[in-house]
């Protein structure tokens, strides 16, 4: 029984010296999944200094419900009046591209950072000159879910020049919030057209 407990003993002061050890070669800390932007040890391996936990990192990330192109509605063209569908007559051609998500919780509220992304490519009728993108922002309820849906309208500026190449275009949108009394998804659109229910 004694030389068991001497044992344990053993192998509990190996694993504290390994851990100091590990300590000791990193540093000012001990990093957490690799990330070496979040210490949760500061210090060093003989105990001098303080001790600093930073709570957040264990805390839960924030689910975000789920984000998705209105179908139809990643690619938008504008024409010279009355000219649509007439390659000539194009004035230009703007795609949405890249989009993401992150939610946070601020308070008694789930805010959302919203990104989106994409291109405006002149054609041969634009003179050059500004472009007011219409982004349109839904929460829309899932299938099986009843409910109206909200829309939320951003624009993006855009200056393209006459026979210019295409230029890239963002947006950002930070502390959407997340209706909580429901579930809900989010949708994007590169149109100014209001959305039905």
């Amino acid at each position: 029984m004694r030389q068991a407990a001497m044992v344990r003993l053993g192998s509990s002061l190996a694993v504290l010296s390994l851990t100091l050890a590990l300590a000791a070669c990193g540093g000012d800390g001990l990093s957490l999944g690799g990330d070496v932007s979040k210490t949760i040890v500061s210090g060093n391996a003989a105990g001098q200094g303080v001790v600093d936990v930073d709570p957040a990192i264990f805390a839960k990330e924030v689910p975000c419900p789920p984000l998705e192109v209105e179908a139809g509605n990643y690619l938008s063209a504008s024409y010279e009046r009355g000219k649509d569908n007439d390659p000539r007559a194009l004035r230009y051609q703007a795609s949405l591209e890249k989009w993401a998500r992150k939610c946070r919780r601020e308070g008694g509220e789930v805010k959302m950072t919203l990104g989106v992304s994409g291109r405006v490519t002149p054609g041969p009728a634009w003179k050059g000159g500004e472009i007011l993108l219409p982004i349109r922002v839904t929460y829309a309820p899932l299938a099986d879910e009843g409910g109206k849906s909200e829309v939320k309208m951003f624009t993006v500026p855009v200056t393209v020049g006459e026979g210019a190449p295409a230029e890239q275009w963002a947006l950002v949108e930070q502390g959407l919030v997340i209706p909580q009394d429901r579930s809900i998804k989010v949708q994007i659109a590169l149109t100014d057209k209001k959305r039905r229910r």
